[in-house]
């Protein structure tokens, strides 16, 4: 008896934590799988920042969240087709320095997350997470220019969201969203000529 008591907590439990699901804000252009690969291709190199700010102040990422940031940039660069190399780092014909900060909805989706696990996720929260790419971009020529692009998940955790689980888990989701404002960034600098043409 006390073995079936166990197994049904445990499937219960593991209901009420796989009824989450993430969802794309989409507020920048969803950019090809391949990028262009049109022009010169040139070393790259960056440096990498990443932070949350749930109130007032800014805290630095944790080591995790910083190499989903790194993944992400990297994968941009490889896909796009335009850079021989892409270090950590200076010195590159192209240097990034860019910041990722989550400024998320911290507080209310504490509480509404706190409801929601209290009635087993009978009634629903959601969560933001918005982030903001700044970058500086130099040349080794000498142009330079500054970006800040805006894009977001929501995560919902819901009961009914278990059948939403597998296409838009967390953990695949929110990397796609970094990829593609990284994508973005490359594909505007392409736009204003920090890429060389040929």
């Amino acid at each position: 008896m006390k073995t079936i008591r166990l197994l049904l907590s445990v499937a219960f439990a593991s209901l009420c934590f796989t009824s989450c699901a993430t969802f794309p804000k989409n507020r920048l252009p969803k950019l090809s799988e391949s990028g262009t690969g049109k022009g010169k291709k040139v070393a790259l190199t960056y440096s990498l920042s990443a932070g949350h700010r749930i109130l007032k102040n800014r805290a630095e990422a944790g080591e995790l969240q910083k190499e989903s940031a790194r993944k992400a940039l990297v994968a941009a660069a490889e896909k796009s087709g335009r850079f021989s190399s892409v270090k950590e780092g200076t010195g590159g014909a192209v240097h990034v320095n860019a910041d990722l900060l989550n400024h998320g909805n911290g507080p209310a989706a504490f509480v509404s997350g706190f409801i929601s696990g209290f009635t087993f996720t009978a009634i629903p929260a959601v969560a933001s997470d918005n982030y903001t790419l700044t970058a500086d971009v130099r040349t080794s020529s000498g142009k330079s220019r500054n970006y800040v692009l805006d894009d977001g998940v929501t995560t919902v955790i819901w009961l009914p969201m278990i059948f939403a689980m597998p296409s838009h888990n967390p953990a695949k989701v929110t990397p796609e969203v970094h990829e593609n404002l990284f994508g973005n960034l490359i594909s505007q600098m392409e736009k204003d000529g920090l890429l060389p043409r040929n």
